[in-house]
């Protein structure tokens, strides 16, 4: 009986641990739903690994529940001079490890992008602010609830905004 026992442990751990693994993958998988608190805070950084700034605020469509907008803190001194800009949320990737998010920016082009005051919010349902946010990122501009998605200039470059920043001006 023992022996049987013996041969059958490695077995049964390899088992148990296979199954567990299993269960890892297939939650890993799953979207994650997060406190905006949780993002609230978080640091946001280059592709290169340098901290531009940190979340503020999320800015939420009322009619669909969605995050449109990540309001990003950039310069100024303990809160002094600071711009803040409206970042689409999906033009900001959440690190491995999910400390951080990453933008495919520099400090040099985030200071030229289009930013406002803390007391003074741009309309974020105009359309042509909505459009010229979403280019400046360039992230595909979504479609308008019931519309189908067409193309846009920066729908072209949508795989490559995670892995590169926006081109420079001249």
């Amino acid at each position: 009986m023992r022996r049987e026992v013996m041969r059958t442990l490695p077995i049964l751990v390899l088992a148990l641990s296979c199954s567990g693994l299993s269960a890892v993958l297939a939650d890993h998988g799953q979207p994650e739903i997060v406190r905006g608190s949780k993002i609230i805070g978080k640091s946001v950084q280059t592709m290169a690994g340098r901290e531009i700034g940190e979340i503020k605020d999320l800015a939420i469509d009322e009619l669909d529940g969605q995050v449109r907008y990540a309001v990003l803190s950039f310069g100024g001194i303990a809160g002094l001079g600071e711009k803040y800009f409206a970042i689409p949320w999906e033009a900001l990737q959440l690190s491995d490890d999910r400390h951080h998010f990453a933008l495919a920016v520099t400090e040099k082009e985030l200071a030229k992008a289009p930013g406002f005051d803390i007391h003074k919010w741009p309309d974020f349902a105009d359309p042509v602010y909505f459009a010229t946010i979403y280019d400046f990122y360039r992230v595909p501009v979504p479609a308008a609830r019931g519309e189908s998605q067409q193309p846009t200039k920066s729908s072209k470059s949508q795989d490559l905004s995670k892995t590169s920043p926006p081109k420079k001006e001249k």
